[in-house]
């Protein structure tokens, strides 16, 4: 027997384009959805319906997003629909940081899994999360770095912090955090990726710099 879980987010358009360019946004932030047709109400269980803007005067649902106001930015996006789906929360992001060789990254916002990844460089790490921070919407800034590589922690706080104003840096002891590792994602993460989400939910200490 397959149990159906239902979805918060729907997706409505006949514009193939902009469906595939609304599916891989959504796919990429990790937010599952349901299909529907434009004008077509949609299930109970949907909070948000995302269509086109020639479209969207069709949707007779309480909250309508076009993928014309979402944008290109894809943390923006998220943050939009996130906002939309959750009013609940603090308006709080916080990025996980796990150094090493390959460096995972997690994306927390209003406590809420977003995105994440795996990097093979310290410089394209601090780029990216330099970009993120600095397009936040979001009133509370936190990055959390494991410590398990002391030195590159080290390296990447000190850059961080001269990089971006505003923003809270901790550095997270890993160990003790065999409690969290069963912890189970949306959706199927690396490794790395995941060392990352469980540095994001530990409190650290601050790190204040030189």
């Amino acid at each position: 027997m397959v149990i159906l879980v239902p979805h918060e987010i729907a997706v409505a358009t006949l514009d193939g384009r902009a469906y595939y360019k609304i599916m891989g946004m959504l796919k990429e932030i990790g937010l599952e959805f349901d299909n529907v047709m434009p004008g077509e109400r949609p299930n109970p269980s949907v909070k948000l319906v995302i269509t086109t803007e020639k479209e969207k005067s069709m949707m007779s649902h309480g909250k309508v997003l076009s993928i014309e106001e979402l944008g290109k930015d894809i943390y923006l996006a998220g943050e939009k629909i996130i906002n939309h789906l959750y009013k609940d929360g603090e308006d709080s992001i916080i990025v996980g940081i796990d150094p090493g060789k390959r460096i995972g990254l997690a994306i927390y916002y209003r406590q809420k899994e977003m995105m994440g990844g795996v990097l093979n460089s310290m410089d394209g790490a601090m780029e990216k999360v330099v970009r993120l921070m600095g397009s936040t919407q979001a009133k509370k800034k936190l990055v959390r770095i494991g410590n398990g590589d002391p030195e590159m922690a080290e390296r990447m706080a000190k850059e961080l912090s001269k990089r971006l104003k505003n923003m809270v840096i901790e550095l997270v002891d890993e160990r003790g955090t065999s409690s969290l590792s069963m912890m189970k994602p949306k959706r199927k993460v690396a490794r790395d990726q995941k060392s990352a989400m469980i540095i994001a939910l530990r409190q650290g200490k601050r790190y204040i710099g030189d």
